[in-house]
């Protein structure tokens, strides 16, 4: 996960703004208009067909209480078995990475846990080629138009944005690189187009995290970069449209519900891909539904076995969860896992001082059982089968 913050090395705001009207906003009129917006003309569709559209649908479960943002992000992005199914992150640096955020169950798909860890931080997500961006409203609503707004990419076999193969990355820096460092990373990747590159030290002086961007294309990761130092005060203009086409099924029927956030949205079919003139809330919108639909059988969905207590369903069933939760009463925690396959618990009243413990767990791509014996384990306590309950009481 990439999250750019001015957190460690901050800039007073006389100086900030100095360098913003004087300089950055420069940058950034040259990075979009010119020969770059010519090489992001024809953008590829967000497809299903597409391998990263495939990731974010990815069926994932998880809870998450009192954990820092950034953590909650990795906690989705990452694919734990697969490295390579990472899923590019970038978060405006204007929100704060280790604010604590409390979205609850996440899920049904990696994208929807973005969306849903997003939203308890008063942010959005959007899918921006292949990276999702994070960020305040209309910070992300500008950098979307600013790459989608003088795109074709309704136009047939044009791979503009990510670009052919061969032209794609994997970006990483260490941790403390400053913007300009991060130019001259992508900078070595263009030898054949330097001159469309902005000259060295032209953004401000800030330190970012340890970044990883995987097949990303330079072009992206330039819109990227500059895109942390848009001007964003125009509020009135945040619901400016713009066009990007989509290739999903039953993209059409998606369209009903959007409607109610942009009535002007225009759009129109081709070859099974729809092209979408809408609001950034409406695009989001769409995608949210659209990505938030599993893909494949999920083991949540797995049949119950006939004639199975509550036990034997928590322990058979193979779904798997994060968890990251910070000082949370141990009963309520064990509640809210067993919730999932509608199970409910039983609390023996004597156990009273353990359910009320307070335990903090940190566990990916765990069983809801693992889970569970994780925090009966800190709490002292133990589950038995009580019919179509789970009885919990003390271990001693």
């Amino acid at each position: 996960m990439t999250t750019p913050s001015d957190a460690r090395c901050r800039i007073p705001d006389a100086l900030f703004k100095t360098l913003l009207g004087a300089g950055v906003l420069a940058v950034i009129t040259f990075l979009y208009p010119g020969e770059l917006s010519n090489q992001i003309s024809a953008a590829e569709p967000l497809s299903q067909k597409d391998e990263f559209a495939q990731w974010l649908q990815e069926p994932h479960t998880g809870l998450v209480d009192g954990r820092s943002l950034r953590l909650a992000l990795q906690i989705a992005a990452a694919h734990q078995t697969q490295p390579s199914r990472h899923i590019n992150v970038w978060v405006d640096r204007r929100v704060n990475p280790d604010s604590p955020v409390s979205p609850g169950n996440l899920g049904p798909t990696r994208y929807a846990s973005l969306c849903k860890i997003a939203a308890s931080a008063g942010c959005v997500c959007y899918p921006l080629d292949n990276c999702v961006v994070i960020g305040r409203p209309a910070w992300v609503a500008e950098l979307s138009r600013q790459v989608y707004s003088q795109a074709d990419d309704a136009a047939p076999n044009r791979h503009a944005t990510r670009g052919p193969a061969g032209n794609r990355i994997d970006l990483q820096w260490p941790d403390l690189t400053t913007p300009n460092e991060a130019l001259e990373m992508i900078r070595g990747h263009m030898d054949d187009r330097r001159a469309d590159l902005p000259a060295t030290n032209t953004f401000p002086h800030d330190l970012w995290p340890e970044t990883l961007l995987r097949d990303i294309s330079p072009q992206l990761a330039l819109h990227l970069i500059a895109g942390q130092f848009l001007d964003v005060r125009k509020a009135d203009e945040n619901d400016a449209p713009f066009a990007r086409t989509y290739q999903f099924a039953a993209a059409q029927d998606a369209l009903k519900s959007i409607q109610n956030i942009d009535p002007n949205l225009r759009f129109d079919v081709s070859g099974g891909r729809l092209r979408l003139q809408a609001t950034p809330a409406a695009h989001q919108a769409f995608c949210r539904q659209m990505l938030s639909i599993p893909r494949g059988d999920s083991p949540a969905d797995q049949p119950v076995p006939a004639g199975a207590n509550a036990l034997e369903i928590l322990k058979q069933n193979e779904r798997v969860f994060s968890l990251e939760v910070t000082d949370k009463p141990a009963g309520a925690l064990i509640q809210a896992l067993v919730a999932q396959l509608g199970l409910q618990c039983q609390f023996d009243p004597a156990a009273t001082p353990q359910l009320e413990k307070r335990v903090s767990l940190s566990a990916v791509d765990q069983t809801l059982w693992q889970l569970v014996r994780l925090i009966t384990d800190q709490a002292s306590l133990k589950i038995e089968a009580a019919g179509d309950k789970l009885r919990v009481s003390a271990t001693n």
